[in-house]
C-alpha cells in the first residue's frame, strides 16, 4: 500500500484535529501521543517529532481548536466596515450559538477542566481583535484609548463566563452580555477627546 505524504503543517493540522477530537471523547487521562498517531494513521515517531508530549499535544490542540472556533468572532471584530456597536452584537450572537464541533462534549458535566482550558484560550485568541476594535472607535471620536487592553479583557473574559457552563447556550446570558458590554462601551465613549 503506497505511503501518503502530507506537508509538515497539514500533517500537524491533522494530528491536533485528531487530538482535540479524542480529548473531547474520551477525556484527557484517557489519551496518549501514541493514541492519537494510531487514530491519525501514522508511525508514533512522527507524532513525537511534532509534540514531545501529551502535555503539549493537549495544549496545542486546544489552542488550535480555540482559533479555528474563534475565526468568525474574530473576523466581525477586524471588520472595519462595522461600527464597533454592531461588531459587538454580531459577536455576540455568534458566540451564542456555540455551533462548534465538540461544543456539548465541552459543555458537559464533568468536562470543566477541558472546557476551563478552552474558555481561556478563546479570551487569549479574542482580546487583541477587540482591544483593535476598541482602539478604531476610540480613533473616530479622537479620544484616548489607552485602557482598551484592559477594557478588552474584561469584557471578553466576562462574556465568556457568562455563556459558560452546562445548559448552555442561554439567551439570558446573551441579554446579560449585550447589556454589560452596552454599558462598557458607554463608559469607553465618555473619555474625552484628546487634543
Amino acid at each position: 500500500m503506497p505511503r501518503t505524504v502530507h506537508e509538515p503543517q497539514e500533517r500537524r493540522r491533522e494530528l491536533l484535529a485528531c487530538a482535540m477530537r479524542l480529548f473531547a471523547e474520551k477525556g484527557y487521562d484517557n489519551v496518549s501521543v501514541r493514541a492519537v498517531a494510531r487514530e491519525a494513521g501514522v508511525a508514533p515517531g512522527l507524532a513525537y517529532h511534532y509534540f514531545d508530549s501529551k502535555e503539549r499535544l493537549f495544549a496545542e490542540a486546544i489552542a488550535d481548536y480555540a482559533r479555528r472556533c474563534a475565526e468568525r468572532v474574530i473576523a466581525v471584530l477586524d471588520d472595519p466596515a462595522l461600527g464597533l456597536d454592531e461588531a459587538l452584537e454580531r459577536a455576540v450572537s455568534i458566540g451564542a450559538e456555540h455551533d462548534y464541533p465538540y461544543a456539548d462534549l465541552f459543555h458537559a458535566e464533568g468536562a470543566s477542566t477541558l472546557h476551563d482550558r478552552l474558555s481561556l484560550a478563546l479570551c487569549e485568541e479574542v482580546c487583541p481583535h477587540l482591544r483593535g476594535a476598541l482602539e478604531r472607535d476610540a480613533a473616530l471620536r479622537g479620544s484616548d484609548a489607552s485602557d482598551a487592553g484592559e477594557l478588552a479583557s474584561l469584557m471578553v473574559y466576562g462574556c465568556i463566563g457568562l455563556s459558560s457552563g452546562p445548559g448552555m447556550p442561554d439567551e439570558a446570558a446573551a441579554r446579560a452580555a449585550r447589556r454589560y458590554l452596552a454599558a462598557l462601551v458607554a463608559e469607553f465613549r465618555t473619555v474625552p477627546p484628546t487634543d
